[in-house]
């Protein structure tokens, strides 16, 4: 296992804000597979841990003061911060509570969060158990919006709604909103006109490993004027 990590975009600032480390397996299935395995197997706690552990390792490649996120389920943050009562304090942490983790298992994900000095995110808002519920009971501090959703925003009025609904309760309770899957500048200008704090995706860049970020934020400087602190 080894991780790339995805820019991700401030649109206030037109700028870097940090990355999210997405786990890559050198067998060539995809990270989502072999989780879903290891869920299947009950084992998926230990996997996330060990990934949570490597994060750790692989974050010396971030400079100071970016946000660093990590995926994990509620029952492997709750492990998670049980193990690591303190964080490296150069870095901001965020935590990714991801769609599948059942509400009964996360209740204390915000919690252990706060106790880490973490933000808490909801990952892929819209699917699976992350609806507009969970959202107003666990209060994160950034609600993360599924791609499919945003791509689909103005050909599907389902999704239109959808979109609005779980925007309104993320301004609700105060929390920031960041959408993935931004791909064209179309797919930017979208993002900006409803409103997102941040927002990552391809138009930026794709996942990158730690030798390859110096030159590929000094490429998105040039192509897109975004400032790319630390770099």
């Amino acid at each position: 296992m080894k991780f790339v990590f995805q820019p991700l975009i401030d649109l206030q600032r037109h700028a870097l804000t940090g990355f999210e480390a997405l786990a890559r397996f050198r067998d060539g299935r995809t990270a989502q597979a072999h989780f879903d395995e290891a869920r299947l197997a009950g084992s998926l706690v230990g996997l996330e841990l060990r990934a949570l552990d490597q994060i750790l390792d692989a974050s010396q490649a971030i400079p100071d003061g970016l946000l660093l996120t990590m995926n994990a389920s509620g029952p492997a943050i709750d492990a998670f911060a049980q193990q690591h009562p303190q964080l490296d304090p150069r870095l901001a942490w965020g935590l990714e509570l991801h769609e599948l983790s059942a509400p009964e298992l996360c209740g204390r994900a915000r919690i252990s969060a706060d106790e880490l000095g973490c933000l808490l995110l909801v990952d892929d808002a819209g699917i699976g158990y992350a609806t507009r519920e969970r959202i107003t009971m666990l209060k994160p501090h950034i609600v993360k919006l599924d791609r499919s959703l945003f791509i689909r925003y103005q050909s599907s009025a389902a999704a239109h709604e959808h979109v609005d609904l779980l925007l309104a309760a993320a301004r609700e309770i105060n929390a920031q909103t960041l959408v993935e899957g931004v791909e064209t500048a179309q797919h930017l200008a979208l993002a900006q006109d409803l409103g997102f704090d941040y927002a990552q995706g391809f138009y930026f860049s794709p996942g990158l490993d730690a030798q390859q970020l110096p030159e590929a934020m000094a490429g998105l400087r040039q192509r897109l004027g975004i400032d790319t602190p630390g770099f």
